[in-house]
């Protein structure tokens, strides 16, 4: 029996009755049992709902926009997220780190599960320093080590390669098959399912709109970031 169903509840009631007050088969006796048995159980489901609300894992439904309005205010919602997506949303917004490189990272793997790939020309950590033949005053060098070609002309600007954690978009749709433009898609002309979509169109997973709208609430002030999906 599942914990907490009316059958589960009133085989408990019946255990704690005193063996010689009752037979063990008694129809009016579980009758009655039965039907406070049944007020008991729909209780009990109330109470493991009540409980998954209390915590931003497992809340769900109005809930979870409550528990983002109580953090947050006005400054995230929903828009059409399935709870999941929200969810990770949420806790990439919530007490993290702002306006630095690690903040800027920790909110864009809490978002989509990958650390993105960050390279600065300007920043000699990123680029490293060359190594030849007769010296060493770094780890980069032909096919040795990792690191860029770095730049001064580049200033307050980084590249940043993200993966998503989940497919995005319109469900249940191909994108557009073009063969002289060497694209094959699941859609085309009489080839699977394809649709007409704009701007209004509902979309689902984390899109790249809400990767945009964190690298931008979590970014250095001042910092251009170039985006690349991968």
């Amino acid at each position: 029996m599942t914990t907490g169903s009316p059958d589960d509840i009133l085989d408990r009631v019946k255990k704690t009755l005193p063996g010689r007050w009752f037979a063990w088969v008694a129809p009016y006796r579980d009758a009655l049992i039965g039907g406070l048995a049944d007020s008991a159980s729909w209780c009990y489901g109330l109470i493991g709902y009540a409980r998954a609300q209390t915590r931003i894992a497992t809340a769900y439904g109005i809930w979870l926009d409550l528990i983002a309005r109580d953090f947050l205010a006005d400054f995230l919602t929903r828009n059409g997220m399935s709870d999941d997506s929200f969810r990770a949303r949420l806790r990439a917004t919530i007490l993290q780190e702002r306006v630095t490189r690690k903040g800027m990272i920790n909110a864009i793997t809490a978002l989509t599960g990958n650390a993105p790939v960050i390279f600065e020309p300007w920043n000699p950590g990123d680029a490293g320093a060359y190594s030849g033949a007769g010296f060493s005053c770094g780890q980069f060098g032909y096919g040795v080590g990792r690191g860029g070609y770095g730049s001064m002309n580049l200033p307050g600007q980084i590249f940043m390669q993200v993966k998503r954690g989940s497919p995005s978009g319109i469900p249940n749709i191909g994108g557009w098959a073009n063969k002289a433009l060497g694209i094959t898609t699941p859609g085309g002309y009489g080839v699977g399912s394809l649709a007409y979509v704009n701007s209004k169109s509902r979309l689902t997973g984390i899109t790249d709109a809400i990767i945009y709208d964190v690298i931008n609430k979590t970014k250095p002030t001042g910092l251009i970031v170039w985006v690349k999906f991968v």
